[in-house]
């Protein structure tokens, strides 16, 4: 057979087997025509295809999700061209920029003189007229002066009645020490600090304690250290209903017994701060307005125009309650 000439095919147009002598490729081959590659190959030598597998073709989903960016991209343009055609430019601002005009120099133009050729006309003065003399003013007659008529007021008397303001009592100023208890009979059982009853403090009071055997005849005795006119008294009790008497002498030292003449006798007053007892008028008269159970006195004195420095509260009746007289304060009036 002619090496040149080749092989007829079989009647089904299927090669034979080859043989177990062939041998067989091995790592990868060209998917073309069969040829051994090499790694890292990417075209075959032989035929020029492409080592490397194609790709795979995208499918609904992805082409679907192109299709949705193109449109919102498209729609985005769509827009922002209409609000571009839509929005108004500003109008450009002007800027004027006022200069000031520099003035022209002033031009001086001295006017060349005039020479005045027209000759001047004399005045002619007018002639004055004369003043017409002014008739006289005829006198006025004097008109007869009416005589008045004297008319009479009757006089009205306005009588002023003064009032003469009533003397106010001024009251005496007592020295520390002034008071004391007065008890030449030596009836006194108990008795406070004198100086309590004259201190000016309604807070403190002082109090003298008898026997319960009749009248008290003990004393609170004030000296004034001078001799003054007394017009009044007042003092102030928790002890209603006792009586006394208010005695006055003018030595430097009080007399040495109650009863002695060298006191005087200037008030009193009985029942003091209390109703006198139905059926039983007191010894001494209850003083003019003196108000029961208002816890104040205010007495009266009569020392007949005389100044006094002895003063003496001579108690006799005792209070309603008991052989104890309170006073709580004690001021003299001149």
């Amino acid at each position: 057979m002619n090496p040149d000439e080749k092989e007829p095919l079989p009647a089904d147009g299927i090669l034979e087997a080859v043989g177990d002598e062939v041998p067989v490729a091995e790592g990868p081959v060209c998917r073309a025509c069969g040829t051994p590659l090499v790694d890292g190959q990417d075209w075959c030598l032989e035929c020029g295809t492409a080592v490397t597998p194609p790709r795979r073709i995208p499918g609904l989903r992805a082409v679907g999700l192109a299709g949705a960016l193109t449109l919102v991209l498209a729609g985005g343009a769509v827009a922002a061209a209409y609000a571009a055609l839509n929005d108004e430019q500003p109008a450009p601002q002007t800027k004027v920029k006022t200069v000031a005009a520099a003035a022209p120099p002033t031009t001086t133009t001295t006017a060349p003189p005039v020479t005045d050729t027209t000759p001047v006309t004399p005045v002619t003065p007018a002639p004055v007229t004369p003043v017409t003399p002014v008739t006289p003013v005829t006198p006025v007659t004097p008109v007869t002066p009416v005589t008045p008529t004297t008319t009479t007021t009757p006089t009205t008397t306005t009588t002023t009645t003064t009032t003469t303001p009533k003397p106010v009592d001024t009251s005496i100023v007592l020295a520390a020490g002034a008071g004391s208890l007065y008890d030449p009979l030596v009836r006194a059982t108990a008795s406070g600090d004198p100086q309590r009853a004259i201190d000016g403090n309604p807070a403190t009071s002082w109090f003298v304690t008898t026997p319960a055997d009749g009248d008290m005849k003990v004393g609170y005795l004030i000296d004034l250290g001078e001799a003054m006119t007394v017009k009044k008294l007042s003092l102030l009790t928790k002890t209603p209903g006792f009586s006394f008497q208010v005695l006055a002498a003018t030595g430097a030292d009080p007399p040495q017994a109650f009863d002695d003449p060298a006191w005087t006798d200037i008030g009193g007053a009985g029942s003091v701060d209390a109703t006198p007892v139905a059926g039983q008028p007191p010894a001494i008269a209850p003083a003019t307005g003196d108000k029961a159970g208002d816890e104040a006195l205010a007495l009266k004195l009569d020392a007949k125009g005389k100044k006094y420095e002895q003063i003496m509260l001579w108690f006799t009746v005792p209070p309603t309650a008991g052989p104890t007289v309170r006073l709580t304060e004690v001021k003299l009036f001149g």
